[in-house]
């Protein structure tokens, strides 16, 4: 199950025999007395030696889109036969949120890594979806017993996670082995706010406001569009933490107003009571055709749409690289086909094309390896991903995306209109600006 989370059993029989519910473990990890998954995950998809969990927020604004990442997963699984080279793969999904956070939780994402790292049969994890998450979670997947866990984000955009950044420290201290073990497959945020300062100067808006929600990527990404705008001669008003907790935003905007923006960048993700932040925008500063409004992928979902209602409208979204909806090559248009047929669906969420992807790599570093954590980890790096959904794909040594002769620079620039999100162009900053927004 992906709505709730899961409670297992612990049941003893009379002659002590612990027996484990199919439900928290498969029967062939509890036989060999592998530890059992944490209690957040759900009943194993397919049956395998070796098993990928999927760590995402099922809980709040992102969950339509986490579910279908996971569903994703499952179908790069299914289409493969359950294998990986000569290894049988199961999919466990985990949520790494609370519904009193209505996000992803720090106390959870800390116990899921524990207990991933417990479990001698994950050598994969496909997540996490927050960088946040990412930040908590990398340190402890690396120190996991046999030489860590290959960890490989379909969402994760913050630039520390894999490159030097004005962070002290970063991106090593997550890495305390001394060895990588994490990849992404989504475009790191200096592209993506440099691509959405390059769409700012095409639309004409010379003063910007720009607030933030005080998180990893939140802060990440509202400080790489900062840098990419200033270098580009727009002149940012402000960027303020917006608190998630608030009623309402609407003495922020009256202060906002008083500085005559003609746009509002949002850094964030819709689950930090985004919703409410665009309906105070809207009712103080006019709709989005008057003063604009633009986010990043953090609100690039439909849980936008139904969070903010009729205030989404003409709010430009992005998300690093290409939307699902948009593919083109053979096997991108194959997995699409295949997604609507299997799930019932007319359009896909902005990542669930990277959750194929981030599957895809986790199976081919597996398919490579000799099945041990280690082998799986160093397989992981320069790897090239065969009928990529995405176009040509490859993992550079960094753990970063290289998607044909473009590296990262893809960037789609989206729009809400009439509770639907549109592709309405593609913005490819150089490695120059992308280097000038992070810093």
């Amino acid at each position: 199950m992906t709505g709730s989370r899961s409670r297992w059993l612990l049941v003893a029989a009379a002659l002590g025999v612990s027996l484990i519910a199919a439900t928290g473990v498969s029967q062939a990890a509890a036989t060999k007395g592998a530890a059992s998954f944490p209690s957040t995950c759900s009943k194993p998809i397919g049956s395998g030696k070796l098993t990928i969990v999927t760590d995402l927020p099922l809980e709040g604004s992102l969950r339509t889109l986490s579910v279908e990442i996971q569903q994703a997963a499952a179908l790069v699984l299914k289409q493969a036969g359950g294998k990986a080279g000569k290894f049988t793969v199961q999919l466990v999904n985990c949520d790494d949120a609370t519904a009193q956070a209505g996000s992803w939780d720090s106390a959870v994402c800390t116990s899921n890594a524990k207990g991933y790292a417990r479990n001698s049969s994950i050598v994969g994890l496909l997540g996490t979806f927050n960088s946040g998450c990412a930040v908590i979670e990398m340190p402890i997947t690396n120190r996991a017993p046999g030489g860590g866990i290959a960890m490989v984000s379909p969402a994760n955009t913050y630039v520390g996670l894999t490159h030097t950044s004005p962070v002290p420290g970063e991106p090593d201290k997550y890495f305390p082995s001394g060895k990588r073990n994490y990849a992404r497959v989504a475009v790191p945020d200096n592209y993506q706010g440099a691509a959405d300062a390059l769409f700012a100067q095409s639309k004409g808006w010379k003063k910007i406001y720009v607030l933030n929600d005080g998180e990893t990527y939140g802060a990440g990404i509202a400080g790489n569009f900062v840098n990419a705008a200033k270098s580009l001669g727009i002149t940012i008003l402000g960027n303020d933490k917006w608190d998630k907790a608030a009623p309402n935003y609407q003495a922020l905007y009256q202060k906002i107003q008083g500085t005559s923006p003609d746009a509002v960048f949002l850094g964030g993700i819709i689950s930090n009571n985004g919703g409410q932040l665009i309906k105070d925008k809207v009712a103080v500063l006019g709709d989005n055709n008057k003063v604009a409004l633009m986010g990043p992928d953090g609100f690039n979902t439909t849980d936008t749409v139904k969070d903010a209602a009729a205030a989404a409208e003409g709010m430009y979204v992005t998300i690093g690289g290409s939307s699902p909806n948009d593919l083109k090559n053979a096997a991108g248009k194959a997995f699409l086909t295949a997604f609507k047929k299997t799930y019932k669906v007319k359009t896909l969420q902005a990542y669930t094309g990277y959750g194929a992807e981030a599957m895809q790599v986790l199976m081919a570093a597996i398919a490579k390896s000799n099945g041990t954590r280690a082998s799986v980890v160093k397989s992981l790096y320069n790897l090239t991903v065969p009928n990529s959904i995405l176009g040509p794909a490859k993992i550079d040594k960094f753990g970063d995306p290289v998607y044909g002769d473009s590296a990262q620079s893809q960037v789609t620039i989206q729009n809400i209109s009439a509770g639907n999100i549109n592709t309405v162009t593609v913005e490819k900053p150089t490695a120059a600006l992308a280097l000038k927004a992070a810093g």
